[in-house]
């Protein structure tokens, strides 16, 4: 078995070490249950770069597919979101012990989350668009200085380079760039996502009985955790008036807006705002530099696209917030590449806390089941796309230039990515510009190419896509005239 999976989402030699002998277990387990035949099976899907949870099964999956269900399915109360991901990340370990297997005060948290992400929060992206400018041009000239230099460029790791330069930016419009600027909190922040990946490896593989230890070992105690968590409670508690952040820029963050906005509930304190924090971190800084990895990588594979992309940057030069909202062409890029490298098959996962009959009779969900779309299946629907296996960089470009395009942090059951209804991803502004300042940045200086063209770049657990930590490109200088 191939160590290289484990190194991908950052296991230690010790850990990779615990997950090879409960292969070993498991591959015995099997072949005393299928003998030779599973055995088979497991090596053909290891060595096709596919790898499933062995140890649990899932049972009681409703998969919907109208848009009646989806709606239903994002909006019944008793089917919880943020339980299923409990499961699935053991929050009970690697969030410090927060309760989501409950629906009490949902409302309560679902209005804050949207009022401080999704209708506060674009009034910050103006504002934040220098300060993420600025920030990226330092963080990249430090990736770059531990790049190697080849015949035609300089050779970084994708996917390394893409979390710390996505994390970055997102710690600023999280905690401002004092704390941002802290290395020690800083790798923290970087190393806490990585932890809860590798515990939600190590969760599948092993009884449940066994999850506190797994977590103990895997992030030496909850180490990434409880640093962040003591900072965040002290910069949204006691130590609000002391925080150092400039007062400009601290008015922009996440942090100091969601400590403003709960000052008069009785429900919210430092714990559970730092608590809830933590995991809005999390799904902020997991998801958009995966994007960002699998979009750079489509821009190695697709010449002609990358080079359409950088004359759109070239002619519009966007300098603001607004202008990098107006590029069409790398918009539909980015939506047109997560439309066929979704990071999770399934979306819109829901756990059911009571048992549940969706209307009209059926389906129905046990208590404790799941109920979900499959990402996938929408997202290559012949009605919505037409040949939906080719890769068409301005398929969300309108024909009619007076048309609306279909954006890429559109909300829509036909791209159920960010979710749907009510909790839908409130922070995908903040995703998407992320990205494309990143992404924008990089093609104005440079044309990109991938190192070797022959190796693989992602592999799968479960239905989940992760890139390899291996994976090199190119960046080479462009001369502009």
């Amino acid at each position: 078995m191939s160590p290289q999976p484990f190194a991908s989402i950052g296991l230690s030699e010790s850990a990779g070490l615990a997950f090879g002998f409960l292969a070993v277990v498991y591959v015995g387990i099997l072949l005393q249950q299928g003998g030779l035949r599973k055995l088979g099976s497991i090596v053909h899907d290891f060595s096709n770069g596919r790898y499933y949870k062995p140890w649990k099964t899932i049972d009681n999956f409703t998969v919907l597919s109208t848009k009646k269900h989806i709606a239903e399915l994002s909006e019944a109360s008793v089917l919880s979101q943020k339980a299923v991901y409990a499961d699935m990340f053991g929050f009970k370990h690697t969030m410090n012990g927060i309760d989501h297997n409950s629906s009490d005060h949902r409302v309560i948290r679902t209005r804050l989350y949207a009022r401080l992400l999704q209708v506060n929060g674009p009034v910050y992206l103006n504002g934040l668009f220098p300060l993420l400018k600025e920030s990226l041009n330092k963080t990249l000239q430090v990736e770059l200085r531990n790049g190697r230099q080849v015949n035609d460029g300089l050779s970084i790791s994708v996917a390394p380079t893409a979390r710390r330069l996505a994390s970055k930016l997102m710690a600023v419009v999280f905690y401002g760039d004092v704390l941002a600027s802290d290395e020690d909190f800083f790798e923290a922040l970087l190393k806490y996502p990585k932890d809860m990946i590798k515990c939600m490896a190590a969760f599948q593989l092993t009884p449940s009985w066994m999850s506190p230890y797994m977590h103990a070992v895997i992030t030496s105690r909850g180490e990434a955790m409880h640093k962040i968590q003591a900072r965040l409670r002290d910069i949204m508690g006691t130590g609000r008036k002391t925080w150092t952040e400039p007062e400009k820029t601290k008015t922009l963050t996440i942090a100091h807006n969601m400590t403003q906005m709960t000052d008069d509930s009785d429900y919210w304190d430092p714990e559970l705002l730092s608590q809830s924090l933590l995991g809005i971190w999390f799904a902020a800084a997991h998801q958009p530099w995966m994007f960002l990895d699998f979009v750079l990588l489509e821009l190695c594979a697709r010449q002609d696209w990358q080079n359409a992309i950088q004359e759109e940057i070239d002619t519009l030069a966007p300098s603001n917030y607004d202008q990098l909202e107006k590029l069409p062409l790398l918009d539909s890029f980015i939506k047109e590449t997560v439309r066929l490298n979704p990071l999770d098959k399934f979306a819109i996962r829901r756990k059911a806390l009571e048992p549940y009959t969706f209307q009209g009779g059926a389906p129905s969900v046990p208590k404790g089941g799941t109920a979900c779309v499959s990402a996938y299946d929408l997202m290559h629907d012949t009605r919505h796309y037409p040949s939906p296996n080719s890769f068409q960089g301005a398929r969300f470009v309108p024909k009619n230039t007076a048309a609306p395009q279909s954006k890429f942090t559109e909300i829509s059951e036909k791209f159920p990515v960010w979710g749907y209804g009510s909790l839908a991803c409130p922070g995908r502004l903040y995703a998407s510009l992320i990205i494309k300042i990143i992404i924008s940045e990089i093609l104005i200086k440079y044309t990109i190419r991938l190192e070797n063209d022959k190796e693989r770049t992602k592999w799968y657990w479960e239905s989940f896509t992760m890139p390899y930590e291996s994976t090199r490109v190119v960046l080479k200088e462009r001369h502009h005239a």
